[in-house]
């Protein structure tokens, strides 16, 4: 089986694994994160592209939020076995996967190649800027969790002093705890300079939320 012929069962594997889903990590959400990844992947050469691409189109179906993390690891390496992924190739897609989550930086400082920088980062893009508003929303609604709740206002939330901790779970919230700390987490200098207009433009969101709130 050639790399095009793996890559697009990847895809076929992927498809049926991210079908059903409307938390925002859908199919849609991986294909932006491929191109993303290939994009910056030009630009930050060199890298294996193969490893890229395919760790884009795999790296949710792990995701402890989705599903269970150890059978889905079990299941994945079963599926690159399956088709002709060599040794060497698959442990470096699924040491890209397994260690590029937001959590997983925050909790330990595992070392990832130039290729799983490249991943993350695409990854990260995707939670930021207008896509990244929609997709924050999207996953509230999925998990029942409201807008926001009048706690304090726009003024009290921007304080550095001020302890996150005391919110209860919102979409609003999501923007301090997570995706305003994105831009400064890239990797790359080209995904630092998409970072920094998506970021602008939630800033400018949230802002304009809170005076119609």
């Amino acid at each position: 089986m050639n790399q095009q012929e793996q890559l697009n069962s990847a895809r076929t594997f992927m498809t049926t694994f991210h079908k059903n889903d409307y938390s925002g990590h859908d199919i849609a959400h991986i294909n932006r994160v491929e191109r993303l990844a290939l994009y910056i992947a030009q630009r930050e050469q060199p890298v294996d592209t193969f490893i890229i691409n395919m760790a884009s189109l795999l790296h949710d179906t792990v995701d402890s939020k989705l599903t269970n993390t150890e059978e889905a690891t079990y299941k994945l390496r079963t599926f690159l076995s399956s088709i002709q992924i060599n040794h060497n190739d698959s442990e470096a897609i699924l040491h890209i996967i397994n260690h590029m989550s937001y959590s997983h930086a925050k909790e330990h400082h595992t070392v990832l190649s130039k290729e799983g920088q490249i991943v993350r980062d695409a990854d990260r893009l995707d939670a930021l800027g207008a896509i990244g508003i929609a997709r924050t929303f999207q996953f509230a609604g999925a998990y029942d969790e409201p807008m926001w709740i009048d706690e304090i206002d726009y003024q009290s939330l921007n304080n550095d002093t001020y302890s996150l901790a005391n919110l209860s779970p919102s979409a609003i919230k999501h923007f301090y705890e997570k995706l305003f700390n994105l831009k400064e987490l890239m990797h790359t200098e080209t995904a630092y300079a998409i970072a920094k207009k998506r970021h602008a433009f939630m800033q400018q969101f949230v802002r304009q939320f809170f005076e119609e709130w």
